[in-house]
């Protein structure tokens, strides 16, 4: 049987949306295992004086509950 978990995170960086992304998994990583993928739910951003100066995502992440493991079958 097949468990996931979706949590609903926000991400940014001061460079693109695509970096924004890259630096959200990355930081999950840390903590959750067995990301499985993102699906970007909306994209925004800051502006100062004229410039964007940050953009933003907001993703479900989804992972695994548990990992692949024959005891847990």
């Amino acid at each position: 049987m097949w468990v996931s978990k979706v949590a609903e995170l926000i991400g940014s960086s001061p460079h693109s949306f695509d970096d924004a992304a890259r630096n959200l998994v990355e930081r999950a990583d840390r903590t959750v295992r067995g990301i499985t993928g993102i699906e970007v739910l909306s994209k925004s951003v800051r502006v100062e004086n004229g410039e964007m100066v940050e953009y933003r995502i907001r993703v479900r992440l989804s992972f695994d509950v548990a990992p692949a493991d024959p005891l847990h079958s």
